[in-house]
């Protein structure tokens, strides 16, 4: 970070109070958490809904904060900038050191896919720039207003490329994001029901994702789902920007021709790749067809590409194959769900050539229709053939009652976990699914 606390004042457009002297010295860094401040760091004060960041500033500045950027004039904090909204003025300071930077950014939403897709096109940079190092990467799941910009902070002359996620839950949020990045690359995955509570439809979730193409620079390029129902919305708000398609579908400018043997021949504009992708599930091959996409966007050698994709493994939480209790396997895909991811994850599973169990738990922010999709989970899982199918959650009850076969319901983890034990042995396949706030990963320890 190079720049000085009067440049931070200009950028933010706030008032500072405090040692006039201190306005020419340099910044070391910027914080949004009093605990991680060093001497000279910049203190940023945000408001959530459980806490307000500005009630820390006077902490952070007794810890060494060159001063604090806060909403709220607080006569006990020494040095300080005061601003409207402190996110706002994140988002201001982010979007600034990114535009200095000049670095080229690959920005990755849509509905499923989207860390997947990111950790496949950071394979393939890597490998690109033959270092790690060179390659920024949001981080976990900082993909908000707020995750962003501190993701954005992080660039360093030695950065070469970014690649970040975009998440929202609601209208604007990706426009917001979109035109502070600035990127070179957007790519939207898909559009599924994921947050639909918040947007009515899946279309309103489609225009919402279609924002990150309003921040996309003039002669950037969009990466497009040509399988989504809503590819023509999609195309439509690239506003005449350069287009490469993916997907299954063959007028898909990337598209698998077949796969043979685990070997997925692809199509792409620079020739054909055979690619094995290790990642199990129709859902990750299309995320395969992204990044690739991403990396002809980025005229990076189809052998290059290669070797980025083949490199992956699998994301934490995401379909990850572990051993089970009594030489089973579980395979962990709770990191979150919605009725599309959930549908995957019931395909991959049903290709075991195992017993196969089922657990889930409820799916979160689907709104007044939530029961209803929990219904079609149930009559997707019959269409399917699993017979042993374990729930937990209020809305999973829908699932279990429209199941057939060996199908339990429980209202706690823990007997539900007694229960599912007795049921491991050597030939078994059990796949662990739900939203976050389940906390599906309880049941995965217990049998892993």
């Amino acid at each position: 970070m190079q720049l000085t606390l009067n440049q931070i004042k200009k950028i933010v457009g706030g008032r500072y109070q405090g040692d006039p002297g201190l306005l020419k010295k340099t910044i070391r860094d910027i914080s949004i958490n009093s605990k991680d401040i060093n001497k000279n760091d910049l203190f940023i004060g945000i408001k959530g809904e459980k806490f307000d960041g500005d009630n820390f500033a006077e902490g952070a500045i007794k810890k060494g904060a060159i001063a604090a950027l806060i909403s709220k004039d607080i006569k006990s904090v020494s040095n300080k900038i005061i601003v409207k909204d402190g996110r706002e003025a994140l988002g201001k300071i982010a979007q600034y050191w990114k535009t200095q930077s000049k670095l080229p950014l690959v920005a990755i939403t849509g509905s499923n896919g989207k860390t997947t897709t990111k950790e496949m096109v950071g394979s393939i940079l890597t490998f690109h720039h033959k270092s790690k190092a060179k390659l920024l990467m949001s981080q976990g799941n900082f993909n908000n207003d707020i995750g962003l910009p501190l993701s954005l902070l992080k660039v360093k002359k030695i950065h070469q490329c970014a690649v970040v996620e975009m998440g929202m839950n609601h209208e604007g949020e990706i426009r917001y994001l979109s035109e502070i990045a600035k990127p070179d690359i957007a790519v939207i995955t898909n559009i599924a029901e994921a947050h639909i509570e918040f947007f009515g439809s899946k279309k309103g979730i489609a225009k919402a994702k279609s924002e990150i193409f309003e921040g996309l620079k003039k002669n950037g390029i969009a990466v497009i789902n040509r399988d989504d129902e809503f590819y023509s919305l999609l195309k439509k708000a690239t506003r005449n920007k350069k287009i490469i398609t993916f997907g299954l579908n063959t007028k898909s400018d990337v598209s698998v021709k077949k796969i043979i043997r685990e070997i997925a021949q692809i199509k792409t504009p620079k020739g054909q790749l055979d690619i094995k992708i290790k990642l199990k599930g129709e859902h990750n091959l299309k995320n395969a067809l992204a990044a690739i996409a991403v990396g002809i966007a980025m005229k990076i050698p189809l052998g290059t590409i290669k070797k980025g994709i083949e490199a992956i493994k699998p994301v934490h939480g995401r379909l990850e194959f572990k051993k089970g209790l009594y030489g089973s396997i579980v395979i962990d895909d709770t990191y979150n769900a919605n009725p599309e991811s959930m549908r995957a994850a019931i395909d991959v599973l049903a290709k075991q050539d195992r017993e196969q169990i089922l657990i889930i738990g409820d799916m979160g922010e689907l709104g007044k229709k939530a029961a209803q999709y929990h219904k079609s989970i149930g009559d997707y899982i019959k269409d399917k053939k699993i017979l042993d199918v374990i729930g937990t959650g209020k809305l999973t009850k829908h699932t279990i009652d429209k199941c057939k076969g060996n199908a339990k319901w429980f209202d706690d983890k823990k007997p539900l976990i007694k229960y599912i034990k007795t049921k491991m042995k050597k030939n078994t396949c059990v796949l662990v699914k739900g939203s976050r706030f389940m906390k599906m990963e309880e049941v995965v320890e217990a049998l892993t």
